[in-house]
């Protein structure tokens, strides 16, 4: 068994994402912010700018997500690897009810133990480097999520102050053709008077020159209201990415934790077939996790169980589309329908 040397490069890919994605989501709340701030008008702005900023952004949480989510999955792989090897140190034949693993990984013969924990303590500073990107990531994007959900109710403000003005403005509309119908209607049809004749005809022009001038009015304060709604649902859209990372992050975090564990229980399993002198050669970084882990009186209790539920959440968050397909309820309502 030996570690991938793409875990040094996908660590740092991860990293630089990572810090992409944040600047991405940053820079596209700081011009968002402009507009809930009303600055400037509304036709000023250029939505599909904007959408294409917070789309940027996206992509770079969702690539962010997954080179995330694959170090967590490829160093669980090692652990399992490392877990088997271990086993066969004692039982030749462990594994072998998995002949498809077999043919893969034990076309070698069992590696010796102190293969094994090298291979181990490699995964465990990759798994530190990680686990300190996790615990920077969260509160970033938390922030980030509690600025956007803020600025969102603001553009629903913004937004609802528009849906008054248009309100306001069709009730004066209403309230204006009701007097224009009513001044025609009490016009006598045999008044012969010129004077009242054109004073009428220009009350009445002035009439329709106000409505019209609500029409204009309203025809702006409609197309306000449609950029508004548009930059609420890039709101929405960002924030939906934002809370979406903040559950990943937690639960990829919650798997590294529980993986870094099982690890360091292998490795205390191991020790007594190393060298003391080579199980004590370990990064800064290691040694941390193996003081947290001593420290931790619950550390290692009841591991198996503790990793099927993280294993559980991690599928849900990141992988649904490996969970077995839910039961049609309408069709097991169906089924427990009584006759007649």
């Amino acid at each position: 068994m030996a570690i991938p040397h793409s875990f040094d490069t996908t660590l740092a890919k991860a990293r630089t994402t990572l810090d992409d994605a944040i600047g991405s989501a940053n820079a596209a709340l700081a011009t968002l912010a402009g507009h809930v701030k009303g600055e400037g008008r509304t036709e000023t702005i250029n939505v599909p700018v904007e959408e294409a900023l917070v789309r940027e952004a996206v992509e770079l949480l969702e690539r962010w997500k997954s080179l995330g989510a694959a170090l967590v999955k490829d160093l669980d792989q090692v652990t399992a690897q490392a877990d088997l090897q271990h086993r066969r140190l004692f039982d030749e034949k462990a594994g072998l009810e998995n002949a498809g693993l077999v043919r893969r990984k034990l076309a070698r013969g069992p590696l010796k133990p102190e293969a094994i924990v090298a291979d181990l303590n490699v995964a465990l500073a990759i798994s530190a480097e990680l686990d300190l990107l996790f615990k920077q990531a969260r509160p970033v994007f938390s922030y980030s999520f509690h600025d956007c959900e803020i600025q969102l109710e603001g553009m629903i403000e913004r937004r609802q102050k528009v849906d008054f003005e248009i309100e306001e403005v069709l009730r004066r509309s209403d309230v204006l053709a009701a007097r224009i119908m009513d001044r025609r209607r009490s016009v006598p049809a045999d008044d012969e008077d010129i004077d009242v004749e054109q004073e009428l005809e220009e009350d009445d022009r002035a009439l329709v020159d106000e409505q019209e001038r609500l029409g204009a009015k309203e025809r702006e304060l409609q197309a306000s209201r449609t950029v508004c709604q548009r930059l609420i649902d890039i709101y929405e859209g960002l924030a939906t990415a934002l809370n979406a990372q903040i559950a990943a992050v937690g639960a990829m975090a919650g798997k590294l934790t529980v993986d870094i564990e099982q690890r360091i229980a292998l490795l205390k399993a191991l020790a007594p077939e190393v060298a003391p002198s080579l199980a004590s050669v370990r990064s800064p970084a290691v040694e941390s996790l193996l003081r947290a882990f001593e420290m931790n009186v619950l550390a290692g209790h009841d591991l198996a169980a503790r990793k099927a539920h993280v294993d559980g959440v991690f599928t849900r968050r990141l992988e649904p589309h490996l969970l077995p397909p839910l039961p049609d309820v309408r069709e097991e309502v169906d089924e427990v329908q009584p006759e007649g």
